[in-house]
């Protein structure tokens, strides 16, 4: 006869129960039965500085179940070729707190595994992945982080009395050739200036003191540590102190009179010292003196800068309107063209072509607006230049300027661009619209379709002749 058992009243809870108990034993007597395990990776940072421990596969000697340790029982723990270590199985509830505290303040070596049964795993499932290492972990106690961290903090504590003995020992240089110049150094004091002019707003930083050595009727040490020394010049009735830190600490000295205060210290990314005032005489009329300098400078700038976009404005409005009288160019210069063209040979008028269309070359930039200070057609400047520049012998330097001048005695000048000019050489300031008012700027933008088809090479200040212009503008 078979008996079954029937557990009709079996609640969900004493179900999930059962799962928890069975996940967490068979978990247990996986790590247990293990000839050898892989540690997985730790890290920590330090300083912004990543210390890792990668995983690594070792031996398993032996294995215990429910091992005491102190007043706790670790799920297993094992002995290792590379030590001992607890493992603690976490199927719902992380290990209490307790537990972990002991481990780190006894430093022993424990990982705790998670297992969560709300993800569904079989067991057989958990256990291959807990053989890759694709389970979630964490090391409570990792000795050899430990010893990695250790060493890390070491070492960099060797570097600070490395750096420290180094800065110390320049200091106390300086400090010698102190003594024995009985010079002082003071550095310069900034200070930032905020002027508002016309609803226009200066900020500038501007200096009160330059820095200087000065000469002291006696210079001697009055403190001395191993963190910073202190030298006491004497002017007169004066006293200033000088503090030669050996870090970047400013140490704080209380003294009753009013005596000033400098300091030479470091900047924990850099071995150059720095000089700082901590107290410093009274400046206030050196301020007033400058801050009035400020202010004029301020108010010429804010006309400096009205009178730039005044020319701009101009340039670019004499540049639009010059574009716009194109017809009117065309058509007072165009019969000037042709006949040049006729005489040039690069143009033979018949009874069924009477008619000059415009060159190729000349249609590959949209518009020449760069050419408004001639007031002239820019198809008959531009084949000026044709003609000026094929006078030159081939590789020769063409200057921008010589061949502007020459532009100008042929078609003469926009007195408007007189005035530009010589407006804008008084501010002596460079500009975004060069290539409106300046004469290499102007000849070397508008030759930019000769330069295209390489009849010529542009440079900052000249060209070079490679071929002949008019050639290209043959009809």
């Amino acid at each position: 006869m078979i008996i079954q058992h029937h557990f009709s009243h079996t609640t969900k809870e004493e179900s999930r129960d059962c799962q928890m108990t069975q996940l967490h034993i068979a978990m247990q007597l996986h790590f247990a039965s293990l000839s050898e395990i892989t540690l997985p990776e730790n890290e920590i940072e330090v300083n912004g500085e990543d210390l890792i421990v990668p995983e690594q596969a070792t031996a398993v000697n032996e294995s215990v179940r429910e091992y005491r340790i102190g007043p706790y029982l670790a799920d297993v723990y094992l002995r290792t070729g590379t030590g001992e270590v607890a493992i603690e199985v976490c199927v719902t509830h992380k290990c209490e707190e307790e537990k972990r505290q002991y481990y780190i303040d006894n430093q022993i070596d424990s990982i705790e595994y998670y297992f969560p049964l709300n993800e569904g795993n079989s067991i057989t499932e958990w256990i291959a992945l807990v053989s890759d290492n694709l389970v979630e972990y964490e090391w409570i106690y990792h000795s050899t982080l430990e010893t990695k961290k250790l060493e890390y903090l070491e070492k960099i504590e060797l570097e600070k009395q490395k750096k420290k003995a180094e800065r110390k020992s320049r200091s106390l240089q300086s400090v010698k050739k102190s003594l024995t110049s009985k010079k002082i150094h003071l550095p310069s004091i900034h200070k930032e200036m905020e002027y508002t002019y016309t609803g226009v707003t200066f900020k500038e930083s501007q200096l009160i003191y330059p820095k200087r050595d000065i000469a002291c009727e006696n210079v001697s040490i009055s403190i001395d540590t191993d963190d910073y020394v202190v030298l006491e010049g004497f002017i007169g009735n004066r006293v200033i102190s000088v503090i030669y830190s050996f870090s970047e600490n400013i140490p704080e000295l209380a003294y009753q009179d009013d005596r000033s205060i400098v300091c030479r210290h470091y900047t924990d990314e850099s071995n150059k010292p720095t000089w700082s005032w901590i107290k410093h005489p009274s400046i206030t009329k050196m301020f007033d003196r400058i801050y009035i300098q400020f202010q004029t400078n301020c108010q010429n700038l804010y006309r400096q800068r009205q009178k730039l976009l005044y020319l701009k404005n101009k340039a670019h409005g004499l540049c639009s309107e010059y574009l716009a009288n194109r017809k009117f160019y065309f058509d007072r210069d165009y019969r000037k063209w042709k006949k040049w063209m006729i005489e040039n040979k690069l143009f033979t008028p018949t009874p069924e072509n009477y008619k000059l269309s415009f060159p190729n070359i000349l249609k590959m930039k949209r518009e020449y607006s760069m050419l408004w200070p001639f007031q002239t057609w820019d198809i008959m400047v531009l084949s000026s230049l044709a003609e000026m520049i094929d006078s030159y012998p081939a590789g020769q330097r063409i200057y921008y300027c010589d061949l502007f001048t020459s532009l100008e005695q042929r078609h003469g000048l926009s007195y408007e661009y007189a005035y530009i000019v010589k407006e804008f050489k008084e501010l002596n300031q460079s500009t975004t619209f060069d290539n409106l008012i300046n004469q290499n700027s102007i000849i070397q933008d508008a030759l930019s379709p000769y330069a295209m088809m390489s009849l010529i090479s542009l440079r900052e200040d000249h060209l070079m002749r490679k071929g002949y212009l008019m050639l290209s503008l043959s009809i």
